[in-house]
């Protein structure tokens, strides 16, 4: 018998990007770099990302905020780090068939290696608390399951993404396609209106959403420092 996933797409394809309006705000890098280079400082990024790659639930948002903004901020960070398609393929089929243990396993393997190199790869992310629930360990799944959300509150902390000026900023130009799935929302086309703000108009919707704004400011600051 195949098993139903308590959490549709764990929360892939959920609500949960409405925020007070006192949480959102645009991301301050200068202010982010020097938080996450103080050693003394609860947001030094060393610590911040060994509490993040152990998966604490007790993570809060600034912490996420300064964990996902800070990364264009190190030397790991790779700009316009392109799309895991072999992952992606495989969270479709995910979500259609009922994988035994050993290929839950190995699926879980493949993503954690993806997350060796993109910590925020987040296909890679959110196939893992799936694969959990597959394989009855709720718990676990549940723990990645909030590691998910803290990333995607982060993005949705920093505008509301209906204006040019109120964009989500993202690190990812792939993250922009994954804030659409969320919101429930199919592309109808990318305007690159002004840089660095992708403009993605939608298909209609029941909201009557006309698109979503995005700044990918940090990826093509990095991209010109790294390459000039």
């Amino acid at each position: 018998m195949r098993k139903t996933i308590i959490f549709p797409l764990l929360a892939l394809l959920t609500a949960g990007l409405t925020l007070h309006a006192q949480d959102v705000a645009a991301p301050d890098y200068a202010a982010i770099r020097q938080q996450i280079t103080d050693s003394n400082s609860q947001f030094h990024y060393p610590k911040l990302m060994e509490r993040f790659e152990q998966c604490d639930t007790t993570l809060v948002l600034e912490e996420y905020r300064a964990l996902y903004y800070g990364f264009p901020l190190s030397e790991d960070f790779i700009p316009y780090h392109g799309e895991n398609k072999k992952l992606l393929e495989i969270r479709k089929k995910i979500l259609k068939s009922d994988y035994d243990t050993d290929t839950c396993d190995k699926i879980i393997r493949v993503a954690k290696e993806a997350l060796l190199d993109n910590p925020f790869d987040l296909t890679a992310l959110s196939i893992i608390p799936i694969c959990y629930q597959l394989m009855d360990s709720t718990d676990v799944a549940r723990v990645w399951e909030i590691k998910v959300q803290g990333i995607v509150d982060a993005i949705c902390s920093s505008g509301d993404g209906e204006t040019a000026e109120t964009a989500y900023h993202v690190i990812n130009i792939e993250h922009e396609y994954e804030i659409l799935n969320r919101r429930h929302l199919e592309l109808n086309q990318v305007l690159v209106e002004e840089m660095p703000i992708d403009h993605m108009t939608v298909q209609a919707n029941s909201d009557s959403i006309a698109g979503i704004y995005f700044n990918f400011g940090a990826c093509s600051d990095v991209y010109r420092e790294k390459y000039k």
